[in-house]
């Protein structure tokens, strides 16, 4: 889909209409011609520059083909998913700007390029669209991995959103954090909506619910004792029973108690430093300050290994 600058159209514009005058002006002359009809307005996209841009977040494919596409947009737009040219659906960003697609079907194998586009009015010469697209490569079942990675905008580089391995496999545990005053966060991943309940050392710390993209997170307050300790979740099926079950080991050592004012966060297997950000700070864009503050562990921001320990400083 071709898309046309807003200084481009005001000078296609000029020379519209002063053609126009021209053929009005010729028109006169000979008495007889009528005028030519008006040409169709040129389609724009992205023609209000102080609305926010639909953007994407997370795209994330199961094992299982289940699908998870979310991201931001101006509260309460409806965005537009687009396969190409093709829709594939629609979403309501809520009142925090976020937005979570769930594909009905699984989506097929192929090479696919996803875009968005929200329309602020009933003109679709006012389509605000997506800068960056995301390239989906979704191999036949059982034959590969998905990759999916988000095109560069202008001046940005591409971010890899999806690698083979980090498709999400039911339960799991992404991330556990802690810091000296007593405040112990895990994190994961789950079917959407299952209610996970969470155990430090066969001890229950909590219970709580994954969101629509299958995100969920537990915070208590626990002083941790230096050695190893296992987290558990569990995940519930309809009648209170558990229908998963997952767990990890970590270690708690007495430098940890040294690190004032931040949380330590140990990586767990299929995290990346985007849900590490987003499940601490509330938005995956701050892993930039994980990534600063922890440079002489990671020399990528996109290959994070498993039992590594960041430091990630509070707002």
């Amino acid at each position: 889909m071709k898309r046309v600058g807003t200084y481009g159209v005001l000078v296609l514009g000029l020379v519209l209409v002063g053609a126009a005058l021209w053929m009005l002006r010729g028109s006169s002359d000979e008495g007889t011609k009528p005028a030519a009809p008006a040409a169709p307005p040129a389609k724009v996209e992205n023609a209000v520059p102080s609305a926010v841009l639909p953007s994407f977040d997370i795209v994330r494919i199961s094992p299982e083909g289940d699908t998870v596409i979310a991201g931001r947009a101006a509260p309460g737009a409806q965005v537009v998913i687009y396969d190409g040219e093709a829709e594939l659906g629609r979403a309501k960003a809520d009142e925090r700007g976020e937005w979570v697609f769930l594909p009905e079907k699984p989506l097929p194998p192929g090479t696919r390029r996803l875009n968005l586009a929200v329309f602020p009015d009933a003109d679709p010469a006012h389509a605000l669209r997506s800068e960056s697209d995301v390239v989906l490569v979704v191999p036949p079942p059982g034959t590969g991995a998905v990759v999916a990675v988000q095109l560069p905008g202008k001046g940005g580089v591409s971010r890899v959103l999806q690698r083979p391995g980090d498709a999400a496999a039911g339960l799991s545990i992404a991330a556990v954090d802690y810091d000296r005053k007593g405040s112990i966060g895990v994190s994961g991943g789950a079917d959407p909506g299952a209610m996970i309940v969470v155990y430090l050392d066969n001890a229950e710390l909590g219970q709580t619910a994954a969101a629509a993209n299958g995100d969920w997170r537990l915070q208590a307050n626990l002083s941790l004792a230096v050695g190893t300790h296992t987290v558990r979740a569990d995940q519930l099926d309809a009648k209170g029973g558990v229908a998963k079950r997952v767990e990890v080991n970590f270690r708690v050592d007495a430098a940890d108690a040294a690190v004032d004012g931040n949380v330590i966060v140990v990586v767990q297997p299929g995290n990346s430093l985007w849900r590490i950000a987003r499940r601490i700070y509330g938005e995956g864009i701050a892993y930039t300050l994980i990534f600063e503050a922890n440079r002489g562990q990671i020399r990528d921001p996109d290959l994070i290994y498993p039992g590594q320990k960041f430091v990630a400083p509070k707002k």
